[in-house]
């Protein structure tokens, strides 16, 4: 306990009508009294401190009564014998007294005394510089112990002790400020009574780039310290806050305001200006956001550049686009935006309507020219048409001025895509406008099908000639519009023997039809059409494909275009005319007012190398792990890669087969093993054995074959001689080469 401090007790008395905080006392009452706590403040322990209120309320006092108890402190807590009370009645029996006594230094007698009336009296007590030891703590009961008259026993909470205060700090109105600077108005709270003094300090730290100005305006909103008592030093980036040395006994809050100076611009960070709470203080928020340090400035950013789109296909949705000012005011009246597509794009639809070169003047869905597209604290974004020769370039105009930093955000925004282009969709921005971007990526283009083939080599002026399977792959459900028709056309020249084998392998998707045609240039086209489309991404795979080679085709590769109106639209649609986007003259026929009429196909593959009929010797080349192989040259893909075990290296003897030239008609499984027809010769392999059959005659290999991915793998020695094929091993590159 503080014995060396002078210790006082100013101990007030009112009668009075209750209007603060009741928590009446649950035990017994004599006649119609009650004790109850006016208020509960949390304190700190260790020094002077002001109590909560006591209130005694007796209704009614008794005539010629007089009526005494003891009203008693915790050990923890002392009064001395200074005592400062007075008396006011709310309804005053007439000539009634009240008086309080002091006992010890924690104990206090109360009398209430009435003459020849009666009447309702209603007192509070007052413990005002009660003396805390650094011991207490919780909650602090004064005990009432009746000694006479209509004063019973009783036990009250009045106050809540805690070893340790708080603060709390706040940013009542923050800023937004250039070079020039700013002005921010900060509270700091205690949570108890006497938690700042002028020993400790509490500090709030600027980022780098920026200091501390002038402190105005500090005003005290609550507790019993004023503005004198405290004092809020800058010290360059530091704002240092305590207390002359003078204790609440009230807990208090106040407010002030400070400037905000740029100090270094070029170590100033632009963005929120975050203060770091620091000091000898526990304290919340260790950060504060105070204002925001920013230029005159105009950026755009797309919302999810991530978004997917697939190439060829129209109404495409892409990111949302914002267009963001630094400080109001950024955006110009008057001045332009533009916003270009690049040549594998057109717009459809911006801010939730549609746009067109020429829109049609009685239709709401379309934007005019003049319309409003967005607007943000006064200002606002323009349409203003469509440029350029292609119409791929959106023209936007500021008009007004904004009243506080804008951020304008364009949504429900769509394109048209070319085909067989993929990859970031970017747009450029631009105009008369000052913009810091100067491109922005909206969108990930990828194409509506992955494509893989197995690839052959066919003769000039043969017919009926194996060309590789082709494999078609949606990348999503839904992918094919099955409404559409899927495409498959050959080069000048090249047409099918017959008509291939096509079957959904995996997803759900169900074809209809497969019939060959020829298109407006007389190409053989492979169409496929279904009857459903899928609800899991599904799998084509087109097998059986032979070719007549015509004598006039030129050595090299077979180029097959995959496309169609299943998974191609923007060959033949154009710019939404108020009911649907088709061309009206060219239907799925190229035509000049089609976005891109000259691209109806979605990629370009090659399923077989046409070579002379005097070519006869083949080279081939293998690499460990990779999936990429070359015949003669020209690469071609796996769907699997070679492997080294056990000092073995294996090869898929299906691709073996095909680089020496044999044909994938000439390629049998029948669930049990593998056989090959080609070169003169049939082989036959079967996984898990060791044996290896050459025209009938079994060989023992040292190891057995082996099934990775569904395809047999052979370690490669094995499988030259096979083949009768020269084989060549190269440790540094890991290849194996072979020649026939």
């Amino acid at each position: 306990m503080l014995k060396t401090r002078k210790k006082w007790l100013s101990i007030l008395l009112t009668v009075a009508m209750l209007v603060g905080l009741m928590v009446p006392f649950a035990g017994p009452a004599i006649a119609g009294t009650s004790y109850y706590a006016v208020d509960v403040p949390t304190i700190q322990n260790d020094g002077l401190r002001t109590l909560g209120k006591l209130g005694v309320k007796i209704d009614p006092m008794p005539a010629n009564t007089t009526a005494q108890a003891l009203i008693t402190l915790p050990n923890d807590f002392d009064v001395v014998t200074d005592t400062v009370y007075s008396i006011e009645w709310a309804a005053q029996p007439n000539g009634a007294t009240a008086q309080l006594t002091y006992i010890d230094e924690n104990t206090l007698k109360l009398t209430v005394t009435t003459t020849t009336y009666s009447g309702k009296a209603e007192l509070f007590v007052a413990f005002e510089n009660v003396d805390v030891s650094d011991s207490a703590e919780g909650d602090v009961a004064v005990t009432i112990d009746g000694i006479s008259g209509p004063l019973p026993d009783g036990k009250v909470v009045i106050a809540k002790v805690v070893s340790d205060g708080a603060l709390e700090v706040s940013v009542i109105e923050d800023d937004e400020f250039t070079d020039d600077g700013g002005r921010v108005k900060i509270r700091v709270e205690e949570n108890v009574a006497g938690t700042l003094n002028g020993g400790d300090e509490l500090k709030l730290v600027l980022p780098g780039g920026l200091e501390w100005g002038t402190v105005s305006g500090l005003n005290v909103l609550w507790g019993d310290l004023t503005s004198s008592d405290i004092q809020i030093n800058p010290d360059e980036d530091e704002l240092i806050i305590k207390t002359d040395g003078s204790e609440s006994q009230e807990a208090i809050g106040f407010e002030f305001w400070v400037d905000i100076n740029i100090d270094d611009e070029d170590e100033a960070d632009y963005g929120d200006v975050t203060v770091k709470v620091k000091g000898d203080y526990d304290v919340t928020p260790s950060e504060i956001v105070v204002g925001q340090y920013a230029d005159y400035s105009v950026t755009v950013e797309a919302d999810d550049p991530d978004t997917k789109v697939y190439a060829g296909l129209n109404e495409q949705d892409i990111s949302d686009i914002t267009i963001k000012e630094g400080l109001e005011g950024s955006l110009d009246d008057g001045k332009t935006i533009k916003l270009t597509l690049p040549s594998n794009a057109r717009w459809v639809m911006f801010g939730g309507k549609y746009v067109a070169p020429n829109p049609p003047s009685d239709d709401s869905n379309f934007w005019q020219e003049g319309e409003v597209v967005v607007s943000d604290n006064g200002v606002e974004l323009i349409y203003a048409g469509l440029e350029g020769t292609d119409d791929r370039t959106l023209k936007l105009e500021v008009q007004n001025e904004s009243t506080d930093a804008a951020e304008l955000t364009i949504e429900d925004n769509q394109v048209a895509l070319e085909a067989g282009v993929t990859g970031d969709l970017k747009i450029k921005i631009s105009g008369t406008q000052d913009i810091e971007t100067e491109e922005i990526t909206v969108a990930k283009i990828v194409s509506p099908v992955s494509v893989k083939v197995e690839k052959t080599t066919v003769l000039i002026g043969k017919s009926g000639q194996a060309a590789g399977n082709i494999t078609i792959t949606e990348e999503a459900a839904e992918a094919i519009d099955a409404d559409g028709e899927l495409r498959i056309t050959l080069p000048e020249d090249v047409t099918f023997d017959g008509t291939p084998d096509v079957e959904v392998t995996s997803g759900d998707l169900e074809i209809d039809d497969v019939d060959v045609d020829e298109d407006d240039d007389d190409n053989d086209v492979l169409v496929i059409t279904f009857s459903d489309e899928s609800t899991e991404p599904s799998t084509i795979v087109i097998s059986g494909i032979k070719y007549n080679v015509d004598r006039t085709v030129t050595e090299g590769d077979i180029e097959v275009e995959i496309g169609g109106s299943a998974i191609v639209e923007t060959d033949h649609t154009a710019y939404y005319d108020g009911s649907d986007f088709d061309v009206e003259s060219g239907g799925f026929e190229d035509d000049d007012e089609a976005f891109f009429e000259d691209t109806d196909y979605a990629v370009k593959v090659v399923n077989a190398e046409v070579v002379s009929a005097i070519q006869t010797k083949r080279s081939a080349t293998f690499q460990i792990n990779s999936t990429t192989y070359s015949v003669n040259g020209i690469q071609a893909t796996m769907d699997v890669a070679p492997y080294i075990k056990d000092g073995r290296t294996y090869l898929p003897t299906r691709y073996v087969a095909y680089a020496l030239g044999i044909s994938p008609e000439n390629i049998i499984w029948d669930g049990v093993k593998a056989t090959f027809i080609g070169q003169g010769r049939v082989v036959q392999v079967t996984p898990g054995s060791a044996i290896m059959a050459i025209n009938g005659a079994p060989i023992t290999m040292d190891v057995v074959a082996e099934v990775v991915n569904g395809r047999v793998m052979v370690p490669f020695r094995w499988v030259a001689q096979a083949f009768g094929a020269q084989v060549d091993w190269n440790e540094a590159d890991q290849t194996v080469s072979m020649t026939l």
